[in-house]
């Protein structure tokens, strides 16, 4: 019997693999950047994705993109979430970040 993770496990495990793909240096660079300006603890912003969208742009501008994709990806596989919502749309056709989290947060609840 598998033990069904949690959204807020799932997501701060999502969030610190996506940041990986900075690199070490880096990404301890922008975690440490992010919570000094921004009080943003990176893994525990599932509540507000807005948030950390913000301030990975600040942090990282056009590099925030590749984060979030990966981040996102990493979610709906951590959550067993197919990234499909109707048969002619995906979850990238959601415009915004924070849609994307709070899509993959509804519908791993109603699962």
């Amino acid at each position: 019997m598998s033990k069904k993770i949690s959204f807020e496990e799932a997501f701060s495990q999502a969030t610190s693999e996506a940041l990986k793909i900075l690199g070490v240096v880096v990404s301890k660079i922008v975690t440490d950047y992010l919570e000094a300006k921004y009080s943003i603890r990176l893994t525990k912003t599932m509540n507000n994705p807005a948030a950390l969208d913000e301030a990975l742009e600040h942090a990282i501008d056009g590099g925030r993109i590749i984060v979030e994709r990966k981040l996102i990806y990493l979610l709906y596989e951590k959550l067993g979430l197919d990234r499909t919502l109707t048969t002619n749309q995906s979850i990238s056709d959601l415009s915004s970040f924070e849609e994307k989290v709070n899509e993959a947060r509804r519908r791993y609840s109603n699962e």
